[in-house]
């Protein structure tokens, strides 16, 4: 028999085990824990609120030993899930040590008297072509990744359809409590944001981008930017950990910008402020001049037919928007701040494909 859940109402005291605190929004969510729950200890430390425990969590158990396995099993109320592989260019088959750890917290959970919820962090991309699919109703609904034929055809979003598919089981065979949150491409920090105002290099755009610095034109309506700034996606994370668990559904939250702003915005201020020199164009024309074997996400753009400007800014959200901090709006300033470490150089002379 399962052991009954563990009372984890926001007025008793938490412990989290955060998998994936390096990268880029890992130290995010790192922060914003400790903010939103700043009265509680650590379980690996009673003078701190935070410990480390260094791991491979591809591994049986997700690689701890037999101490720290019982110290997560006894104490843990709370499980976020934040530990993938960004890259879209690798098969389906590179993610299934990732699933493994997945399918580990799962038993951790289903084992623990607490119960602990697992919060995992997901993407769009295991729902991106849902308004293509279901075009009577387009909006890309918070519930788990079921369609199949909706998910993009890469690795990355397989995978991620695939693990929302391990919590929906979960939930509904084992009872768990699971709460799924979906994000598109993850912006910046946010302008009230303290700390360094640094954005890595996103790498399909920097393709896009310098890609139509040697074309001299530019892909119109790929996507609106809906990209949220990664301090507050981080907020919004927290604040479910600080949410009474519901166990009546596996709750899903598309964690996209709620005012995305148009994908102009970006060309506009790669000419204006980066010396980019490029002519719009329809996408499927500017794919035309393009070698679908050298430019790797051919096959992945030409999927979007048009662009995906509208179809992006359709979704559901009032899961979202319940844990949701204020998000700020997109702006070409702030667009500026988080490319200039980009090292674009657009202005310099183009050089033949």
């Amino acid at each position: 028999m399962a052991p009954e859940p563990h009372d984890t109402s926001s007025s008793q005291p938490q412990n989290i085990a955060l998998l994936g605190s390096t990268g880029f929004l890992g130290p995010y969510i790192v922060v914003a824990l400790l903010r939103k729950h700043s009265h509680y200890n650590s379980i690996l430390n009673s003078h701190s609120r935070l410990g480390f425990i260094t791991t491979d969590i591809t591994k049986p158990d997700l690689g701890l030993n037999e101490a720290d396995h019982r110290l997560i099993l006894s104490n843990v109320d709370e499980i976020v899930f934040n530990a993938w592989n960004p890259n879209w260019g690798i098969p389906l088959k590179s993610f299934e040590p990732l699933l493994g750890a997945l399918s580990s917290a799962i038993e951790i959970s289903r084992a623990s008297p607490r119960r602990p919820r697992i919060t995992f962090m997901s993407s769009t991309c295991s729902i991106a072509e849902w308004p293509r699919q279901h075009p009577t109703q387009p909006l890309y609904p918070e519930l788990p990744a079921w369609d199949e034929a909706s998910v993009t055809d890469n690795g990355y979003g397989k995978s991620k359809y695939q693990a929302e598919q391990l919590l929906a089981h979960a939930h509904t065979e084992h009872g768990l409590r699971v709460a799924i949150v979906r994000a598109g491409n993850i912006g910046g920090p946010s302008r009230s944001a303290v700390g360094p105002t640094d954005w890595p290099i996103q790498g399909w755009l920097f393709v896009v981008i310098k890609t139509s610095q040697r074309l001299g034109y530019w892909p119109t309506h790929i996507n609106a930017l809906d990209w949220i700034p990664v301090d507050t996606l981080a907020a919004g994370i927290a604040n479910i950990t600080g949410t009474q668990p519901d166990n009546s559904e596996a709750k899903v939250y598309n964690m996209m910008h709620p005012d995305p702003a148009p994908w102009s915005m970006l060309y506009n201020t790669l000419t204006d402020k980066f010396g980019l020199v490029a002519e719009e164009m329809r996408l499927p024309v500017w794919l035309d001049l393009l070698d679908p074997v050298k430019f790797k996400m051919h096959a992945f753009f030409r999927g979007a037919g048009e662009g995906r400007e509208e179809e992006s800014k359709v979704f559901e959200n009032a899961n979202a928007l319940g844990v949701f901090p204020d998000v700020e709006r997109i702006t070409a300033e702030q667009l500026e701040v988080w490319m200039k470490r980009w090292d674009l150089r657009l202005g310099e002379m183009r050089a033949k494909i």
